[in-house]
């Protein structure tokens, strides 16, 4: 029963993470038109990790240890640094729609990095769940993506947000690795605090000098992304990742995209067209086989080891 209850709190979390994360990329697109996309970056890390490092301060946390330091420096470069600046560089030629997708085609390479790094099973629901997410993106992307007569400088930057979706993939694998025991708030301040300092040394050479906008709107929009969706929501991420399966958890990350091209249209006035929907149906089977049908397997397997036991 308590296992149950710790199950349903981590779905919770999980649920909760990929609300915030899709209104973040609304308020992203909107905050994008008050600074370059370095500078936002920036900005939006430094408040995270300031945010961090005074829950830290209250919590009277321990620091990591030896070579944790490295490894922490490590996911830094990959989670914010090498991450964040690809996505904003990438959004300058994509559109924030395809933009989130490709992002969040994430759980593909975690799922396959799990099975290489952390020799986590692919079994029949897993392999079906992400050949369902992989078609769904596809659908909802469309297949120019691999037409010769697409734009150049479209296609570079689709394939700079692939690479951020792997960077992202590589500190999931990597936390998991070596942090599932530790304080997740620790592990989260320390590798933003050095991924930080990668996006702000990239602000200043690329965007030293360019005019930035304070509003009221322009700060909420920094406070949302950096402390709730950057500091709080990431923080949960690791938590849940930790205690899920990496592709069970990875792969229903890809309702954010989905979420995120809803609140465009809700919001922002953005098509609804007929291949996002037929995509948003792929993905959805693809989620319920990975995180309902999985679980309904290994009882099934369970109560099978139990008879012949008995």
């Amino acid at each position: 029963m308590k296992k149950m209850s710790s199950q349903y709190l981590y779905t919770f979390l999980l649920v909760t993470i990929i609300l915030l994360w899709s209104y973040g990329w609304v308020l992203t697109k909107i905050g994008l038109s008050y600074m370059g996309p370095f500078t936002f970056a920036a900005l939006r890390f430094l408040l995270a990790s300031f945010a961090m490092i005074v829950v830290l301060f209250f919590l009277k946390a321990t620091r990591p240890k030896g070579i944790e330091w490295i490894i922490l420096f490590i996911v830094g470069l990959l989670q914010t640094t090498a991450m964040f600046l690809l996505i904003n560089y990438g959004m300058m030629f994509v559109n924030v729609s395809k933009s989130s997708i490709l992002i969040y085609s994430m759980p593909i390479w975690s799922g396959i990095l799990g099975y290489i790094f952390l020799h986590e099973s692919l079994n029949y629901y897993k392999v079906i769940s992400l050949v369902l997410g992989i078609s769904g993106l596809v659908s909802i992307i469309g297949f120019e993506f691999f037409t010769i007569h697409q734009n150049k400088s479209v296609i570079f930057g689709e394939c700079l947000l692939l690479l951020a979706a792997i960077s992202w993939a590589g500190a999931n694998v990597i936390v998991k690795k070596y942090f599932s025991n530790h304080n997740k708030i620790i592990v989260s301040t320390w590798q933003m605090i050095f991924g930080t300092i990668g996006v702000v040394v990239a602000a200043i050479l690329m965007e030293w000098g360019q005019p930035i906008q304070f509003t009221p709107m322009s700060i909420f929009i920094l406070i949302y992304t950096g402390v709730i969706a950057s500091s709080f929501c990431f923080t949960c991420w690791y938590v849940v990742l930790t205690k899920l399966d990496t592709t069970v958890a990875s792969i229903s990350l890809l309702f954010v995209p989905l979420v995120a091209i809803f609140l465009d249209w809700l919001l922002l006035g953005e098509k609804m067209t007929v291949n996002i929907a037929i995509g948003a149906l792929l993905v959805t089977i693809g989620v319920y086989l990975a995180t309902v049908a999985k679980p309904k397997e290994r009882h099934k397997i369970e109560r099978s080891s139990i008879n012949i036991k008995s």
